[in-house]
């Protein structure tokens, strides 16, 4: 097993940065509404939401969730607070952004949809959102490059499954996930391959990352892999558990995000902090393997067996994995 090399250190953050995700404004379970986040804002200069913001694909929410994103805008503009917006699978054209590098490239955060060609493999409407990507890839015009080219088609799958649901789309709840022991099974395999997608995706296509930050699959974690450090900030919505990343000066930290009506609040202390720094050296059979193969407009490095096992069992080894799961 290769050894990555120490990280080297990076340039400061110049801003105070929160960095949330999947808020999933108007919708019935998600965050209450944007007036929420107000006291929450008003502390930071930049604050990045990491994908669905709004439910803004559902038909029944979708005027709320405007309502609320408007609000929300309007929040950090009267403020002065940068605000970035990175679409997600719920909200795929809130803007084209759909990743962000910072401190030199020693952050990486992006949502996490675009790591499966199930987009939410658990979905009833998986096998078409599947059919939908590997269409979408092959149809990428040549010279396109790689990421650019998955973060489309994941666009185009979440697009499908919205168009089959049409106003039958539903939320999930304890109840109706209940009633379906697949589905929660599919889950509980999705959350388990998670951060392996997340740190295979950052070997390709954020190499130089010591940090990455991603939502997406509701649940929130810390984990160590092979010396990335990926953070999942969780959710507002059903399962998950909100929490937030800080970035100022050289440090990231992780708070959890606690709701003392009528604001959220960022909790009194972190559950970890960490220097921002690069990450060097992460060439490792997986990734030298996945390069030389990558040209194949059929290659999906992250959802082949046989491409992602090494991932996998280095996740595994307790030297190569550090684990917070902090829900």
């Amino acid at each position: 097993m290769s050894r990555a090399r120490p990280h080297s250190s990076s340039p400061p953050t110049t801003q105070r940065t929160l960095v949330l995700s999947d808020l999933h404004l108007g919708r019935p379970g998600g965050a209450r509404n944007a007036r929420a986040f107000e006291a929450m804002i008003a502390q930071f200069d930049r604050v990045i939401v990491n994908g669905d913001a709004a439910e803004l694909h559902h038909a029944r929410f979708q005027r709320d969730a405007e309502v609320e994103l408007d609000l929300f805008r309007d929040l950090c503009l009267s403020r002065g607070i940068r605000l970035d917006l990175i679409a997600g699978n719920h909200d795929a054209f809130v803007s084209d952004v759909r990743s962000l590098t910072l401190a030199d490239e020693a952050i990486y955060v992006t949502h996490g949809d675009a790591f499966h060609p199930a987009i939410a493999p658990w979905s009833p409407y998986a096998a078409s959102m599947r059919q939908t990507y590997a269409t979408a890839l092959d149809a990428t015009p040549p010279g396109t490059a790689e990421d650019v080219a998955r973060f489309a088609a994941a666009r185009e799958a979440s697009l499908a499954e919205w168009r089959t649901m049409g106003a039958g789309a539903h939320v999930s709840t304890v109840a109706n996930m209940a009633v379906r022991p697949h589905r929660v099974l599919s889950v509980l395999f999705y959350w388990s391959r998670f951060p392996a997608l997340a740190a295979g995706w950052a070997e390709r296509f954020a190499p130089r990352a010591g940090t990455m930050l991603v939502g997406h699959s509701h649940r929130a974690f810390i984990k160590d892999i092979n010396g990335l450090r990926i953070v999942n900030t969780g959710s507002f919505g059903f399962p998950g558990k909100p929490h937030a990343v800080v970035f100022e000066g050289n440090r990231a930290r992780v708070y959890r995000i606690v709701d003392h009506a009528p604001y959220y609040h960022l909790a009194s202390e972190p559950l970890t902090a960490w220097p921002i720094a690069h990450h060097e050296g992460r060439t490792t059979e997986h990734s030298r393997e996945t390069r030389g193969r990558s040209d194949s407009p059929h290659f999906d490095p992250l959802d082949h067996g046989a491409a992602s096992a090494p991932v996998m069992n280095r996740a595994a080894s307790p030297s190569a994995l550090r684990s917070m799961d902090v829900e």
